[in-house]
C-alpha cells in the first residue's frame, strides 16, 4: 500500500462531529446475525433464523458505494507477513486452521471474546443442522444440540445466541440455559454479551413490535425491559453501555438506562448501529437502490464523543475496542483509528482464485486476533489469525 493510499485512509476515516438529525428516519433495525456481510452465507442458515423472526426487507451489502473507496489489495499468499503500513516496528500476523470437531461442509469462526482467547462458529450444512462450537486456547468443543446459531462468546467463555424458533439461550460453565422471552413477545434475538455476563438482544411480537432486552448469565428467566417499545438492543460495552435503536433513530442506553439518540452522517436519512466495543461502535446508513436492493454503507461512532464517520469500506464486518476496524470480505483488512492499515495473510495451499475466498468475521479487543474462514471447493474451513507486535 503506498503513502499515497495511506493519507487517503486517514482522511477518510476522520471522524467528525455532526448535527443531531433534523428529519424523520425510517426503521433500521439491523437484527440480521452478525454474519450479515458473508455473501456466501447469506442465504443459508441466517435467512433461516431471521425468517423465523419476521424480519422482512431485503439489503444487499456487496456493491459499490455510492462514495468512492480505495481499492483493496488482493490477498497475500504467505501464511506469515510483515504488511502493516503504520510507522515504527510492524505487525506480524499468521493465520492457521481450527480443528474441526464434527464434519459438515460449512465450518466457520465468526466470533471471538475481547482477549482473543475464546473463539465461536459453526458447523454444519448451513442449514438448521449446524452444532455450535467453542475453541478455547485452540481446542475445540461441541455445544450441546440444543444450541444452535451463536452469537457472541465473552472473556469468560460463556456463549451465547438465538434457534430458528427464536429461542435466546446462553451456554455457561458446561450448562445451557434459556433466556425468559417477555410477556407479550412471541420471540427474542440475541446480540452480543459483556464481561458482567450483562446480555443484549430484542424481543419481537405480533405485528412489527419489538422492544430491547437484557438479560443476565447468572439468572437467564430474569430480564430488564430497555427504553420504550420499539426499541431494539445489537451490542453491549464492557461497562454496561447498550446500543442499538428507538422507534427510528440510532441510539444508545448508559449503563443506568438513560437513553439518547446517535448522530447520523450528513446526507444521509437513517442509521442503525449494528454493535460497539469499548469507546467505539459501527453500524450502518442506507445509500443508493441497486437492482432492488439499497446498498447498505457502514459508519462508525466514537461513544465518548458522539462523533460519527461514513466508512469507505463496504465490507466492514466488526470494530475492536480499541478501534481498529475489520474490513472482511475479499481481502480482509484491519485499519486503525488513524487509517494504518494491515492486510491479513492467507495460507500457502490455498488459491485465492475469487471475491470472498477469505473472510473475516470477527476481532479482538486489542486487534491482533481475527476469526473467519476460508471457501475452496465448496467447502468452508475455519481460520483464526494471530498476530503480534
Amino acid at each position: 500500500m503506498t503513502t499515497l493510499d495511506d493519507q487517503r485512509l486517514a482522511a477518510l476515516l476522520q471522524s467528525a462531529p455532526v448535527p443531531e438529525p433534523r428529519v424523520d428516519v425510517g426503521r433500521a433495525i439491523r437484527d440480521g446475525r452478525r454474519r450479515r456481510q458473508r455473501r456466501r452465507l447469506g442465504g443459508i442458515a441466517a435467512v433461516t433464523l431471521m425468517a423465523g423472526l419476521g424480519v422482512v426487507g431485503t439489503v444487499q451489502l456487496g456493491g459499490a458505494a455510492s462514495r468512492p473507496a480505495p481499492a483493496t489489495p488482493g490477498l497475500a499468499a504467505s501464511p506469515t507477513g510483515t504488511v502493516s503500513t503504520a510507522p515504527g516496528s510492524p505487525v506480524t500476523c499468521e493465520a492457521s486452521w481450527l480443528p474441526r470437531p464434527i464434519g459438515g461442509p460449512v465450518a466457520v469462526a465468526h466470533g471471538v471474546d475481547p482477549t482473543g482467547r475464546y473463539i465461536v462458529g459453526d458447523i454444519g450444512t448451513g442449514q438448521e443442522d449446524g452444532r455450535v462450537v467453542l475453541w478455547t486456547d485452540g481446542q475445540a468443543g461441541v455445544l450441546p444440540a440444543g444450541a444452535r446459531h451463536a452469537a457472541a462468546v465473552n472473556a469468560g467463555g460463556v456463549v451465547v445466541g438465538t434457534n430458528g424458533d427464536g429461542t435466546g439461550w446462553v451456554y455457561r460453565d458446561g450448562k445451557l440455559r434459556f433466556l425468559a422471552t417477555p410477556p407479550g413477545y412471541q420471540a427474542v434475538l440475541v446480540h452480543a454479551i459483556n464481561g458482567r455476563g450483562d446480555i443484549a438482544g430484542t424481543a419481537r411480537g405480533a405485528g412489527d413490535s419489538h422492544h430491547a432486552v437484557l438479560w443476565s448469565a447468572d439468572r437467564p428467566q430474569e430480564y430488564r425491559l430497555v427504553g420504550q417499545s420499539g426499541s431494539a438492543a445489537t451490542g453491549i460495552t464492557e461497562d454496561g453501555t447498550v446500543v442499538g435503536t428507538m422507534g427510528q433513530l440510532p441510539y444508545r442506553w448508559t449503563p443506568q438506562g438513560t437513553g439518547a439518540a446517535l448522530a447520523v452522517p450528513d446526507g444521509y436519512p437513517r442509521a442503525s448501529v449494528d454493535s460497539a466495543h469499548g469507546e467505539w461502535a459501527i453500524g450502518m446508513v442506507p445509500g443508493a437502490q441497486q437492482g432492488g436492493a439499497v446498498q447498505m454503507l457502514p459508519v462508525r461512532w466514537n461513544l465518548t464523543t458522539g462523533a460519527v464517520s461514513l466508512l469507505p469500506f463496504p465490507g466492514t464486518t466488526g470494530i475492536a475496542g480499541n478501534g481498529d476496524l475489520l474490513v472482511g470480505d475479499d481481502a480482509p483488512l484491519v485499519v486503525a483509528p488513524d487509517g494504518t492499515s494491515r492486510r491479513l495473510p492467507g495460507r500457502p495451499e490455498v488459491r485465492a482464485t475469487e471475491a470472498g475466498t477469505y473472510t473475516a468475521n470477527g476481532i479482538s479487543d486489542d486487534g491482533l486476533t481475527v476469526v473467519g474462514a476460508v471457501y475452496e471447493n465448496q467447502v468452508h474451513r475455519p481460520l483464526v489469525w494471530r498476530c503480534r507486535r
